[in-house]
């Protein structure tokens, strides 16, 4: 099966202290299949602040219709709780677009949790 592009926004809240320097992980799944958690690197310094929206084309087979959207970070920055938006999703072969509404904490002083998974 031949690879695809999707792009990926993620949004991060504009809370106090919404920002995480950590290590951020998606994992993607459709009707067709699923990623393993793929490493999303920062594109610069600025990368999942408060506020701020974060862009990554992936180069993946085709999943299909999308079903679930999970994020995980590895606190490897300490107190580095995230407030996690939304994450949007395009599949660039025929434009069709998913939208993953998280509004939640992703962190142990602030959840108790450092991943989670929204499903359509």
């Amino acid at each position: 099966m031949a690879n695809i592009l999707y792009t990926v926004w993620i949004q991060t809240g504009d809370q106090n202290l919404a920002g995480t320097d950590s290590n951020v992980y998606l994992q993607l799944v459709g009707t067709l299949l699923q990623t393993d958690f793929i490493h999303l690197p920062p594109q610069d310094i600025f990368a999942f602040e408060a506020g701020g929206t974060d862009k990554f084309v992936l180069d993946i087979p085709e999943l299909g219709d999308l079903t679930q959207c999970c994020l995980q970070h590895d606190n490897s920055e300490g107190d580095s709780g995230w407030f996690v938006k939304t994450v949007q999703i395009q599949n660039q072969s025929t434009g069709q677009r998913w939208l993953f509404t998280f509004n939640q904490w992703l962190g142990l002083e602030e959840s108790g949790t450092l991943s989670a998974c929204i499903e359509l």
